[in-house]
């Protein structure tokens, strides 16, 4: 079944003049590129830093899997992720050229209308915790969203530190004070109404919007969707 999501996020740190082409990410800015891995409930199974900004987030991803003590995904089970990675096994990306971000739903435009729409809806509204998961991560700690004047190998250990403490909160207060700061999309997450299906048995995706059509009428708006 479904473990959680995946992304990666730009962190911005100091490094010597020579090495800032390295680390200037798409946006400009000089950073690490940090892969997060996270659980439905926002807290980090799996963290990867090091990784300079310009590099893409699949090459981070595929160095997370292939590293002896990196990220694990037991068989039958996956990640959710975006577009920037691809399927595979313990991975499960939405379909490409499809709506798919949240903001693409925005209430007041049409419902899904087949089942790739459908099944992307979905898919964006569980992996949309691995987003909400950086956001109160960097509202918790200014460190993250300014660059720091350490080392880079101490700016990295920084990154990881802020995450632990993250999910001690996360296990240890029952209502975090920066979730009502992150915009939540009017968004509930459980691990059963994540993506209903085995993402190896892709013929279940129209079943899935039969399903959905017999019970919206045959459309009907996002507000309308049980995910």
């Amino acid at each position: 079944g479904c473990l959680g999501a995946l992304d990666g996020t730009y962190v911005p740190v100091q490094v010597r003049l020579r090495e800032k082409p390295r680390y200037r990410n798409r946006r400009g800015e000089v950073s690490v590129n940090v892969l997060g891995v996270c659980d439905l409930h926002m807290k980090f199974n799996f963290v990867l830093m090091g990784w300079e900004g310009s590099a893409a987030n699949s090459c981070v991803l595929r160095d997370a899997i292939t590293r002896n003590n990196g990220l694990k995904v037991p068989t039958g089970n996956y990640y959710l992720c975006d577009c920037g990675y691809t399927n595979g096994p313990g991975f499960l990306a939405p379909y490409r050229g499809v709506r798919y971000h949240l903001d693409e739903w925005s209430a007041g435009r049409d419902g899904p209308q087949n089942y790739k729409e459908l099944f992307n809806l979905r898919h964006a509204r569980a992996w949309n915790a691995i987003e909400r998961s950086f956001g109160i991560l960097k509202k918790h700690w200014a460190i993250l969203r300014t660059p720091a004047f350490y080392n880079i190998e101490t700016q990295n250990k920084m990154i990881m530190a802020c995450c632990l403490v993250h999910n001690f909160i996360r296990e240890s207060m029952a209502v975090d004070p920066m979730d009502h700061l992150v915009d939540e999309h009017d968004l509930q997450f459980t691990s059963s109404e994540v993506v209903p299906e085995d993402p190896n048995r892709l013929s279940t995706r129209p079943c899935m919007w039969n399903e959905y059509s017999a019970g919206a009428g045959g459309g009907g708006r996002v507000r309308g969707v049980s995910c």
